[in-house]
Protein backbone atom coordinates (compact mmCIF):
# COMPACT_ATOMS: atom_id res chain seq x y z
CA UNK A 1 0.00 0.00 0.00
CA UNK A 2 1.63 3.57 -1.21
CA UNK A 3 2.63 5.80 2.00
CA UNK A 4 -0.33 8.06 2.47
CA UNK A 5 -0.23 11.60 1.86
CA UNK A 6 -1.44 13.95 4.53
CA UNK A 7 -2.88 16.38 2.78
CA UNK A 8 -3.99 17.09 -1.04
CA UNK A 9 -5.19 20.80 -2.03
CA UNK A 10 -4.63 20.23 -6.05
CA UNK A 11 -7.67 19.61 -7.85
CA UNK A 12 -7.78 16.08 -9.85
CA UNK A 13 -9.76 14.77 -12.91
CA UNK A 14 -11.65 11.63 -12.90
CA UNK A 15 -9.30 10.13 -14.77
CA UNK A 16 -6.37 10.71 -12.68
CA UNK A 17 -8.40 9.73 -8.98
CA UNK A 18 -9.75 6.63 -10.56
CA UNK A 19 -5.87 6.09 -12.13
CA UNK A 20 -4.73 7.03 -8.21
CA UNK A 21 -7.52 4.51 -6.63
CA UNK A 22 -5.92 1.98 -7.88
CA UNK A 23 -2.43 2.37 -5.94
CA UNK A 24 -4.78 2.71 -2.79
CA UNK A 25 -6.77 -0.32 -3.55
CA UNK A 26 -5.23 -2.31 -0.59
CA UNK A 27 -7.03 0.01 1.95
CA UNK A 28 -10.03 -0.97 0.46
CA UNK A 29 -9.38 -4.51 1.84
CA UNK A 30 -7.76 -3.53 5.11
CA UNK A 31 -11.09 -1.30 6.35
CA UNK A 32 -13.60 -4.25 5.27
CA UNK A 33 -11.48 -6.75 6.80
CA UNK A 34 -11.58 -4.77 10.16
CA UNK A 35 -14.98 -3.64 9.74
CA UNK A 36 -15.67 -7.21 9.25
CA UNK A 37 -14.32 -8.39 12.42
CA UNK A 38 -15.39 -5.56 14.62
CA UNK A 39 -19.05 -6.19 13.40
CA UNK A 40 -19.49 -10.07 15.22
CA UNK A 41 -16.61 -9.36 17.49
CA UNK A 42 -17.89 -10.21 21.68
CA UNK A 43 -21.22 -12.00 19.72
CA UNK A 44 -21.59 -15.59 21.04
CA UNK A 45 -22.10 -16.68 17.06
CA UNK A 46 -20.00 -14.46 15.15
CA UNK A 47 -20.34 -14.25 11.67
CA UNK A 48 -23.19 -16.97 11.87
CA UNK A 49 -25.43 -14.27 12.11
CA UNK A 50 -24.70 -13.98 8.85
CA UNK A 51 -26.84 -16.80 8.44
CA UNK A 52 -29.28 -16.71 11.47
CA UNK A 53 -30.85 -13.07 10.60
CA UNK A 54 -32.01 -13.89 6.83
CA UNK A 55 -33.74 -17.33 8.22
CA UNK A 56 -35.05 -16.02 10.95
CA UNK A 57 -36.44 -13.13 8.58
CA UNK A 58 -38.01 -15.15 6.01
CA UNK A 59 -39.23 -17.41 8.65
CA UNK A 60 -41.45 -14.43 9.60
CA UNK A 61 -42.54 -13.26 6.54
CA UNK A 62 -42.98 -17.05 4.95
CA UNK A 63 -45.90 -17.35 8.13
CA UNK A 64 -47.57 -14.07 7.94
CA UNK A 65 -47.73 -13.87 4.09
CA UNK A 66 -47.86 -17.84 3.36
CA UNK A 67 -50.65 -18.97 6.09
CA UNK A 68 -51.71 -15.38 7.65
CA UNK A 69 -52.81 -13.89 4.31
CA UNK A 70 -52.07 -16.44 1.71
CA UNK A 71 -50.21 -15.11 -0.64
CA UNK A 72 -49.43 -17.50 -3.70
CA UNK A 73 -46.34 -17.88 -5.98
CA UNK A 74 -45.85 -19.47 -8.71
CA UNK A 75 -42.02 -21.29 -6.89
CA UNK A 76 -42.36 -22.59 -3.31
CA UNK A 77 -43.16 -19.32 -1.25
CA UNK A 78 -40.00 -19.29 0.91
CA UNK A 79 -38.19 -19.89 -1.85
CA UNK A 80 -39.42 -16.63 -3.82
CA UNK A 81 -39.41 -14.93 0.03
CA UNK A 82 -35.86 -15.56 0.04
CA UNK A 83 -34.76 -14.35 -3.01
CA UNK A 84 -36.56 -11.12 -2.94
CA UNK A 85 -35.12 -10.82 0.22
CA UNK A 86 -31.39 -11.23 -0.75
CA UNK A 87 -32.06 -8.79 -3.18
CA UNK A 88 -33.14 -6.33 -0.95
CA UNK A 89 -31.26 -6.69 2.10
CA UNK A 90 -27.89 -6.08 -0.94
CA UNK A 91 -29.52 -2.99 -1.68
CA UNK A 92 -30.54 -1.56 1.91
CA UNK A 93 -26.75 -2.78 3.42
CA UNK A 94 -25.35 -0.51 0.82
CA UNK A 95 -27.75 2.34 0.87
CA UNK A 96 -27.74 2.44 5.09
CA UNK A 97 -23.93 1.56 5.50
CA UNK A 98 -22.46 3.68 2.77
CA UNK A 99 -24.58 6.48 2.76
CA UNK A 100 -22.70 7.60 6.05
CA UNK A 101 -19.62 5.77 5.80
CA UNK A 102 -17.65 9.13 5.25
CA UNK A 103 -18.97 10.68 8.85
CA UNK A 104 -18.11 7.35 10.36
CA UNK A 105 -14.46 7.88 9.34
CA UNK A 106 -14.27 11.83 10.42
CA UNK A 107 -11.07 11.47 11.93
CA UNK A 108 -9.11 9.28 9.79
CA UNK A 109 -10.22 11.63 6.77
CA UNK A 110 -8.99 14.55 8.98
CA UNK A 111 -5.39 12.83 9.55
CA UNK A 112 -4.31 11.93 6.00
CA UNK A 113 -5.45 12.18 2.38
CA UNK A 114 -6.61 9.15 -0.13
CA UNK A 115 -9.03 8.76 -2.55
CA UNK A 116 -12.25 8.96 0.13
CA UNK A 117 -14.50 6.80 -2.24
CA UNK A 118 -11.98 3.88 -0.30
CA UNK A 119 -14.60 3.95 2.06
CA UNK A 120 -17.48 3.64 0.92
CA UNK A 121 -16.11 0.64 -1.61
CA UNK A 122 -15.37 -1.30 1.86
CA UNK A 123 -18.86 -0.92 2.77
CA UNK A 124 -20.04 -2.24 -0.68
CA UNK A 125 -17.58 -5.17 -0.02
CA UNK A 126 -19.12 -6.16 3.51
CA UNK A 127 -22.53 -5.96 2.15
CA UNK A 128 -21.59 -8.37 -0.59
CA UNK A 129 -20.00 -11.10 1.78
CA UNK A 130 -23.03 -11.31 3.69
CA UNK A 131 -25.21 -11.35 0.23
CA UNK A 132 -23.09 -14.35 -0.82
CA UNK A 133 -23.69 -15.95 2.21
CA UNK A 134 -27.50 -15.49 1.65
CA UNK A 135 -26.84 -16.91 -1.61
CA UNK A 136 -25.35 -20.13 -0.79
CA UNK A 137 -27.94 -20.68 1.83
CA UNK A 138 -30.14 -20.13 -1.00
CA UNK A 139 -29.16 -22.55 -3.29
CA UNK A 140 -29.11 -25.52 -0.42
CA UNK A 141 -32.52 -24.74 -0.20
CA UNK A 142 -33.15 -24.84 -3.96
CA UNK A 143 -31.08 -28.10 -4.14
CA UNK A 144 -33.84 -29.69 -0.66
CA UNK A 145 -36.69 -28.12 -3.12
CA UNK A 146 -35.04 -30.24 -6.32
CA UNK A 147 -35.35 -26.56 -8.03
CA UNK A 148 -33.56 -27.30 -11.49
CA UNK A 149 -30.72 -24.87 -12.46
CA UNK A 150 -31.56 -22.84 -15.39
CA UNK A 151 -30.14 -21.46 -18.02
CA UNK A 152 -31.27 -17.94 -16.40
CA UNK A 153 -28.28 -18.60 -14.04
CA UNK A 154 -26.16 -17.18 -16.71
CA UNK A 155 -27.59 -13.69 -16.15
CA UNK A 156 -27.71 -13.32 -12.78
CA UNK A 157 -24.27 -11.17 -12.33
CA UNK A 158 -25.73 -8.69 -14.65
CA UNK A 159 -28.95 -8.26 -11.63
CA UNK A 160 -26.68 -8.36 -8.66
CA UNK A 161 -24.29 -5.93 -10.59
CA UNK A 162 -27.60 -3.82 -11.18
CA UNK A 163 -28.31 -4.38 -7.91
CA UNK A 164 -24.71 -2.95 -6.29
CA UNK A 165 -25.62 -0.25 -8.56
CA UNK A 166 -29.02 0.71 -7.44
CA UNK A 167 -27.64 0.69 -3.48
CA UNK A 168 -24.90 2.69 -4.76
CA UNK A 169 -26.42 5.34 -6.25
CA UNK A 170 -28.63 6.12 -3.45
CA UNK A 171 -25.59 5.29 -0.95
CA UNK A 172 -23.24 7.64 -3.17
CA UNK A 173 -25.26 10.97 -2.92
CA UNK A 174 -26.44 10.44 0.24
CA UNK A 175 -22.77 10.52 1.38
CA UNK A 176 -21.99 13.83 -0.55
CA UNK A 177 -24.45 15.70 0.77
CA UNK A 178 -24.82 14.22 4.39
CA UNK A 179 -21.43 15.51 5.60
CA UNK A 180 -22.63 18.95 4.60
CA UNK A 181 -26.33 18.50 5.39
CA UNK A 182 -26.28 16.26 8.53
CA UNK A 183 -30.46 16.56 8.52
CA UNK A 184 -30.01 14.17 5.45
CA UNK A 185 -28.63 11.45 7.10
CA UNK A 186 -31.87 10.37 8.76
CA UNK A 187 -33.60 9.85 5.26
CA UNK A 188 -32.32 6.72 4.23
CA UNK A 189 -33.08 4.71 7.34
CA UNK A 190 -36.65 6.22 6.78
CA UNK A 191 -37.00 5.41 2.85
CA UNK A 192 -35.90 1.99 3.55
CA UNK A 193 -38.28 1.05 6.15
CA UNK A 194 -41.30 2.53 3.96
CA UNK A 195 -39.54 1.02 0.71
CA UNK A 196 -39.84 -2.54 1.82
CA UNK A 197 -43.33 -2.70 1.78
CA UNK A 198 -43.44 -0.65 -1.36
CA UNK A 199 -41.55 -2.86 -3.23
CA UNK A 200 -42.72 -6.76 -4.51
CA UNK A 201 -40.09 -8.40 -1.74
CA UNK A 202 -42.57 -10.69 -0.18
CA UNK A 203 -45.57 -10.61 -2.72
CA UNK A 204 -45.83 -11.20 -5.80
CA UNK A 205 -46.34 -7.90 -8.66
CA UNK A 206 -49.68 -9.90 -9.64
CA UNK A 207 -51.90 -8.64 -6.26
CA UNK A 208 -50.44 -4.77 -7.56
CA UNK A 209 -53.98 -3.94 -9.42
CA UNK A 210 -52.86 -3.37 -13.38
CA UNK A 211 -53.51 0.50 -13.04
CA UNK A 212 -51.00 0.97 -11.05
CA UNK A 213 -48.28 -0.87 -12.57
CA UNK A 214 -46.46 2.39 -13.72
CA UNK A 215 -45.78 2.59 -10.15
CA UNK A 216 -43.99 -0.73 -9.89
CA UNK A 217 -42.35 0.27 -13.09
CA UNK A 218 -40.69 3.40 -11.74
CA UNK A 219 -38.99 1.29 -9.04
CA UNK A 220 -35.82 -0.35 -9.76
CA UNK A 221 -35.63 -2.70 -6.62
CA UNK A 222 -39.06 -4.50 -8.36
CA UNK A 223 -37.16 -5.14 -11.60
CA UNK A 224 -34.07 -6.35 -10.08
CA UNK A 225 -36.02 -8.86 -7.73
CA UNK A 226 -37.92 -9.97 -10.83
CA UNK A 227 -34.08 -10.44 -12.73
CA UNK A 228 -33.45 -12.72 -9.24
CA UNK A 229 -36.79 -15.16 -9.19
CA UNK A 230 -35.91 -15.63 -13.34
CA UNK A 231 -32.32 -16.47 -12.97
CA UNK A 232 -32.71 -18.33 -9.83
CA UNK A 233 -36.11 -20.02 -9.89
CA UNK A 234 -37.29 -20.05 -14.01
CA UNK A 235 -39.84 -17.14 -13.32
CA UNK A 236 -40.70 -14.70 -16.05
CA UNK A 237 -38.22 -12.15 -17.50
CA UNK A 238 -38.57 -8.70 -16.15
CA UNK A 239 -40.80 -6.59 -18.62
CA UNK A 240 -39.04 -3.79 -20.60
CA UNK A 241 -40.73 -1.37 -18.34
CA UNK A 242 -38.50 -1.93 -15.82
CA UNK A 243 -35.58 -0.86 -17.71
CA UNK A 244 -36.48 2.09 -18.04
CA UNK A 245 -36.08 3.03 -14.10
CA UNK A 246 -32.73 0.56 -14.10
CA UNK A 247 -31.00 2.71 -16.94
CA UNK A 248 -31.46 5.90 -14.91
CA UNK A 249 -30.26 5.21 -11.40
CA UNK A 250 -27.35 3.69 -13.51
CA UNK A 251 -27.16 7.46 -14.50
CA UNK A 252 -27.82 8.35 -11.36
CA UNK A 253 -24.64 6.59 -9.84
CA UNK A 254 -22.62 8.22 -12.65
CA UNK A 255 -23.33 11.59 -11.96
CA UNK A 256 -23.34 10.97 -8.13
CA UNK A 257 -19.58 9.63 -8.58
CA UNK A 258 -18.29 11.90 -10.33
CA UNK A 259 -20.25 14.94 -7.87
CA UNK A 260 -18.61 12.87 -4.87
CA UNK A 261 -14.92 13.64 -6.30
CA UNK A 262 -15.99 17.38 -6.83
CA UNK A 263 -16.66 17.77 -3.36
CA UNK A 264 -14.13 15.17 -2.00
CA UNK A 265 -11.42 18.10 -0.47
CA UNK A 266 -14.73 19.93 0.71
CA UNK A 267 -15.08 16.77 3.13
CA UNK A 268 -12.85 17.23 5.40
CA UNK A 269 -13.88 21.01 6.19
CA UNK A 270 -16.83 19.69 7.30
CA UNK A 271 -15.84 16.49 9.02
Amino acid sequence: MPVLKIFSSEPISVYNYFKELVKYKSLIWILARHELKSMYAQTYFGILWSIIRPLVTVGIFTIIFKFFLHVSSQSSYYLFAFAGMIAWNLFSNIALNVSNAIMQKQTMIRKMYFPKIIIPLSKLIIASVEAMISLAILFIMMAFERVPLSSGLLVLPLFILLNVICGMAVGIWMNALNIRFRDLNQIVPTFVGIGVWLTPVFYPTTIVPREYDFIVYLNPMAGIIKGYRYSLLGEPFPELNYWYALITVSLILVIGIWYFIRVEDTMVDYA
